[in-house]
């Protein structure tokens, strides 16, 4: 097979051409050897990646030949197959990094805290055994925690509905909690 430039390169003339850094040598290797290349890639990377990504991993895969020709070994294999090999790995890379990008780095997820009591209960199974807690309080704090923590309602519309200060309120339901944690056994 001829390349772009009308010349034919031997194995060896191929390989000291890339070395010597030759574009003729370059554009002859893709021309020469992109369909098996594309191939093997294909074979990998289909039902994972779409053909763009696929050929974007063949360019990379010529580009690695150009770069890392110096590691290539006349006396271990074939020109041919080296290139193979370095497609597979190539490919298998391209196709871990898509697995990869399915998976949530820890680094990148933000973290809300939304852990309180408040919520908690709602989210355990243990709520028939905090109702019951708070169902041994007084009756001015059973109703505060309940408008509060079940009815959603505001610290200063409870300080205004039961004639106390906001910090008032807020002791009460701080004692709550610490009772309901005590009940059930959280730290």
């Amino acid at each position: 097979m001829k390349g772009v430039n009308g010349l034919e390169y031997t194995q060896s003339a191929l390989v000291e051409g890339i070395r010597g850094k030759d574009v003729l040598a370059y554009e002859y290797m893709i021309s020469k050897h992109t369909k098996t290349i594309y191939c093997l890639a294909y074979n990998i990377l289909s039902g994972y990646l779409n053909k763009e990504d696929i050929e974007e991993c063949v360019s990379d895969v010529f580009l690695d030949a150009w770069i890392k020709i110096n590691e290539f070994d006349e006396e271990k294999g074939n020109f041919r197959t080296w290139l193979l090999i370095l497609t597979k790995y190539k490919a298998l890379t391209y196709k871990r990094k898509k697995n990869s990008n399915n998976v949530v780095d820890i680094e990148d997820f933000e973290i809300k805290d939304t852990y309180n009591l408040e919520k908690q209960f709602f989210l355990r199974q243990d709520q028939e055994k905090v109702i019951e807690t708070i169902n041994t309080f007084n009756k001015i704090d059973k109703e505060i925690f309940f408008r509060r923590y079940f009815f959603g309602e505001k610290i200063s519309d409870l300080a205004d509905a039961f004639s106390l200060s906001r910090s008032a309120i807020d002791n009460r339901l701080l004692r709550g909690r610490i009772i309901i944690k005590e009940e059930l056994n959280y730290e």
